[in-house]
């Protein structure tokens, strides 16, 4: 079953059609470019897809508890803390998590005879939980993610408010990562990025088993990460498959053809 499909999909703003006619459909470990001109509804594509945009007409369907991470081109605060409590918002359940284990570990510590057995059993449940969610590991994870991104301590303890757009766009896409999502949608994730974090971020796509659409104009990431392509043209989407150089021979040989 597909994470996502969507059918006869149109957006106009007045009497100007951005696109229309536009049908897709996302597959588990799917890994999709997303390429055409500025101006093009590449934003406005990807926004429908995660339920930020409401198309003019045609429907969006997600699967049944489809969790998405979508990371806008510029992004604002999600919290009034820190960029490393904007980052933090990924393992918000583990962190409650760690506050009802403390809690349930002092009932324990007061359970008598009788309540004991249960008290041991909610603090066996909590911890295999815990343990399930990646707990003990997640410290770990989060300082890989974020220098993978740029993001160093001095950095990630400045205000989000103040952050630059830069710092709040990697925040958010390390909050994105970490998330794991069951579908990645990233719009123009490489803007803010090094070289040294466009080469963590493929290798983090590549050995990623969960499903991306990126819009990128970095032909050479794409070549590097993605295995289909979208090519939102003139307000109509064609899809082809292999990188961006297989995209563009494809493209070039179907032009030719109807030449």
């Amino acid at each position: 079953m597909p994470l996502l499909t969507a059918s006869g999909l149109k957006v106009s703003y007045g009497e100007v059609d951005i696109f229309s006619e536009v049908s897709l459909e996302v597959a588990e470990a799917d890994r999709i470019g997303v390429v055409g001109p500025n101006g093009g509804g590449k934003t406005s594509l990807v926004m429908l897809l995660v339920g930020q945009q409401e198309p003019t007409a045609g429907q969006v369907h997600r699967s049944s508890g489809l969790r998405i991470g979508y990371v806008p081109q510029t992004s604002r605060p999600a919290t009034d803390g820190t960029i490393r409590d904007e980052v933090m918002v990924a393992f918000k359940d583990i962190v409650q998590l760690e506050d009802d284990i403390a809690t349930a570990a002092r009932e324990l510590e007061r359970a008598g005879d009788e309540s004991r057995r249960n008290a041991e059993r909610q603090y066996s449940t909590l911890l295999a939980r815990y343990e399930n969610l990646g707990g003990y590991d997640y410290v770990n994870h989060l300082e890989r993610v974020t220098d993978g991104v740029g993001l160093d301590e001095q950095t990630l303890s400045n205000a989000a408010a103040s952050a630059s757009g830069g710092e709040r766009t990697r925040a958010a896409l390390a909050r994105a990562l970490l998330a794991d999502p069951d579908l990645l949608v990233l719009d123009e994730p490489t803007n803010y990025l090094d070289f040294k974090g466009l080469d963590w971020l493929e290798k983090f796509l590549n050995s990623s088993r969960r499903a991306f659409v990126v819009v990128s104009h970095d032909r050479f990431f794409l070549d590097a990460t993605a295995k289909r392509i979208w090519d939102l043209d003139n307000g109509r989407l064609h899809a082809y498959n292999g990188g961006y150089t297989q995209y563009r021979v494809q493209k070039a040989e179907q032009q030719i053809r109807q030449s």
